[in-house]
């Protein structure tokens, strides 16, 4: 389940810290990114690999959006409508919804209001949660089913159970009004059937908002999972026997849908080890379906142009041009991680195909319109990216280079690559071109990711590249080129002998201010390790022994999930000679050391970003003239966010601490109830305000003097994160920071 953040090690470190600064960091799309001719609409959306489609008015504007469920990191991407019918990236609405995780999330409207509510899987994917939309003017959610059970006759009740590969179908087959369940499950000895649960909501009450269900049939269809080109096969519903030793279940996903204008519902369906939808035709009524496999469609629209999206297709029916008729999203539903290296998976570029639906909802008849719909907008490498930022050629500006995880395709791999985009733009306004998809021809060496970092190491006046791997070692690729023109050559593999065991994540930078570049490198347990270098700007000299290990007497595995990425800067504030350190965490935590006096020191954050997005790297570029750092975040998910001020804070040395004495919230990290004291003055109002770690303004409100004793606040409701409370009275401030953690 995701990301319970590690508040708990964070609070120990920093609760009686008095922190320099508020960072004020917010997402930005505000640099242009081409693709070809194409300027890409939302460029720093973060990327997608297996999302679930849904439809839902984000911004409560009468217009249908698009929320997309990301499983592969359990996170969230927003699409709005526009009123010219294209799509903008919402990347704030999120911290309106409930937490949601597990193997899917699917809007559907269940009690008949006209608003999409929220079917999720729940704890370890046994019931479904079910979240009422209440929105007003603002997205809005309430919990009102959670592990949802059904009934069965003469038996016991079960939870929903949606194995971790799977898609329910959410439908109202009976045509009550009501919405009922299609899902596979397993009677007694008999596996892998479908199971029609009913919605008995409408019979006993009249309304369609009890989520009352009952098993009705416990082999709709009359087919099975199996080894077939249908990936199902005809089965006698005897649920007394055991089935033959040819079944299988990696995962399938199920959309209902009436296909053929029969007034009955079809299914599309999506299987284990294929690339490919299947439709399944029945030839029956909805709530005893019988399925005819002889019509079945395996390369499902074989009308048009297939769908090619592995693997475990799932098709999403909704509509995404406007014109009132659903259309087809088609994209891969299972997730691309270790336990399945060893066979094809998803292929995590372009993954949603976009099918306009040129016939009814009825009848419908999808034309492929676009492979990747909404991933084709952004910045895209695959799966994981590991950006870095240098001039390439020459002209002053810094360009962007973003490295990737290999993974396996239907047919052969495909290995960790390196992406470059030219900055076109200039030294006010920078603007990415694409310009090469396998940047130094890395792909031959079967890298299992590659994370660049370039500095000057042989004093030659161009940029080296180091990068660091999965295997947990470097190599050291020399510029045989020039500053305008480079030429990458493999000059040392596992560079130095620095070895951190699993994965290494290096960066280039001149800690000691020596003018010679040193190198810093995180690896898998959450470390950061400093290297010297003890040779000359010409020739370069690191020990395989750091100088600094566990830099900081840093390590964030159990907090934050480690696979730690650094980014040390001397940018980051308006003196511009403090130094600072950025790591980026698994768990989508970067927390933010300074300014540091002696990085020889034991190091304690004074502050945090929290994004939604798992696996993240980092670095920083000055992107807009101003000197001051903007952040290029990667992610699991291939993509990348960039992250500019969202304020102009003056921060230094000698700025008033966002903690002090006069102040005091306990307990604190909270659960939501927090008890506020602060000291006041009689007769006085007092003005009590939450702003979230961006600076904007979560809550506020007005007590008066003698209540600001013991005084009680609830944060039950707002998304885990550091706080910082200010509490002002007659033109005094008072402010303190609180960690919020279920």
């Amino acid at each position: 389940m995701k990301k319970l953040l590690g508040f708990v090690f964070f609070a120990l470190l920093t609760v009686a810290v008095q922190a320099q600064f508020n960072l004020g960091f917010k997402h930005s799309n505000q640099v242009p990114v081409v693709h070809g001719t194409d300027t890409l609409d939302f460029p720093w959306a973060g990327g997608l690999n297996n999302p679930q489609f849904s439809t839902v008015d984000i911004n409560v504007d009468g217009l249908s959006d698009f929320y997309a469920y990301e499983r592969d990191g359990e996170v969230t991407r927003l699409f709005i409508r526009e009123s010219n019918g294209k799509f903008s990236a919402d990347m704030t609405s999120h911290k309106l919804l409930p937490t949601l995780d597990g193997s899917f999330v699917l809007f559907r409207d269940f009690d008949g209001d006209g608003k999409k509510d929220i079917f999720s899987s729940g704890y370890n994917n046994f019931g479904f949660d079910v979240h009422r939309n209440i929105s007003d003017t603002e997205l809005k959610f309430e919990l009102v089913k959670e592990s949802l059970t059904y009934s069965r006759l003469g038996a016991s009740s079960l939870y929903f159970t949606v194995p971790s590969n799977d898609l329910p179908a959410i439908d109202d087959f009976d045509g009550d009004g009501d919405l009922d369940v299609l899902v596979q499950g397993q009677v007694e000895l008999t596996p892998f059937v479908l199971l029609y649960i009913e919605n008995q909501s409408m019979d006993l009450y009249g309304t369609a908002d009890s989520l009352k269900f009952r098993l009705v049939n416990s082999c709709w269809g009359h087919v099975r999972e199996y080894v077939s080109q249908t990936g199902w096969t005809e089965f006698v519903c005897d649920t007394g026997r055991a089935t033959s030793s040819r079944q299988r279940h990696g995962g399938t996903t199920i959309t209902s849908l009436d296909l053929n204008n029969d007034g009955v519902k079809d299914l599309l369906t999506g299987d284990s080890y294929s690339p490919y939808l299947r439709s399944l035709m029945n030839i029956n009524g909805n709530v005893d379906g019988v399925i005819d496999l002889s019509l079945s469609d395996t390369t499902f629209p074989a009308y048009n142009q297939s769908a090619f999206v592995p693997t475990i297709p799932a098709a999403y029916i909704e509509d995404v041009d406007g014109d009132g008729v659903n259309d087809m999203l088609v994209a891969p539903n299972q997730l691309t991680d270790g336990s399945t290296s060893y066979f094809d998976t998803s292929i995590t570029k372009q993954v949603d195909w976009y099918y306009r639906n040129t016939g009814s909802n009825l009848n419908p008849n999808f034309e492929l319109e676009q492979e990747g719909f909404f991933s084709s907008q952004m910045i895209d490498v695959g799966a994981r990216s590991f950006p870095a930022m240098v001039d390439l050629n020459g002209d002053g500006l810094l360009d962007l280079i973003v490295g990737n995880e290999g993974y396996t395709i239907y047919g052969g791999t495909a290995p960790a690559s390196l992406t470059y985009y030219i900055n076109v733009g200039d030294t006010n306004n920078a603007a990415f071109q694409l310009e090469d998809e396998n940047f130094a021809n890395l792909k031959p060496f079967g890298y299992g990711y590659i994370h660049p970092t370039f500095g000057d190491l042989d004093g030659d006046g161009d940029n080296d590249m180091v990068i660091g791997t999965d295997q947990g070692i470097l190599h050291l690729f020399r510029n045989d080129g020039t500053a305008q023109n480079p030429s990458f050559v493999l000059d040392e593999a596992n560079f130095a002998g620095i070895d951190y065991d699993l994965s290494t994540h290096p960066f280039i930078f001149d800690l000691n201010l020596d003018g010679i570049l040193d190198l810093i490198v995180g690896d898998f347990y959450g470390r950061f390790h400093y290297h010297e270098n003890a040779g000359t700007p010409q020739v370069h000299d690191f020990s395989m022994n750091a100088t600094l290990f566990k830099m900081g007497n840093v390590q964030t595995f159990h907090a934050f999930g480690g696979e730690s990425s650094v980014y040390f800067t001397r940018k980051l504030d308006s003196v511009g000679v403090n130094l600072y350190i950025l790591q980026s965490n698994a768990d989508g935590t970067i927390l933010v050391y300074g300014p540091i006096v002696d990085y020889t020191a034991p190091l304690v954050p004074q502050d945090s970003i929290i994004l939604d997005a798992t696996l993240t790297s980092m670095t920083g570029a000055n992107l807009f003239g101003d000197f001051r750092d903007e952040l290029v975040v990667g992610q699991r998910t291939g993509g990348l966010f960039l992250l500019t001020r969202a304020k102009e804070i003056a921060v230094g040395i000698n700025e008033k601490p966002a903690s002090d004495e006069s102040i005091n919230l306990f307990p604190n990290p909270t659960s939501g109830i927090v008890t506020l004291n602060v000291e006041t003055e009689l007769n006085q109002p007092v003005l009590i305000r939450v702003m979230d770690i961006s600076g904007s303004l979560v809550f506020s409100k007005t007590i008066d003097a003698d209540k600001a004793k013991n005084h009680s606040l609830d944060l039950s409701s707002y998304a885990d994160g550091v706080y910082i409370v200010s509490v002002t009275q007659n033109g005094r401030q008072h402010r303190a920071r609180l960690i919020k953690s279920r």
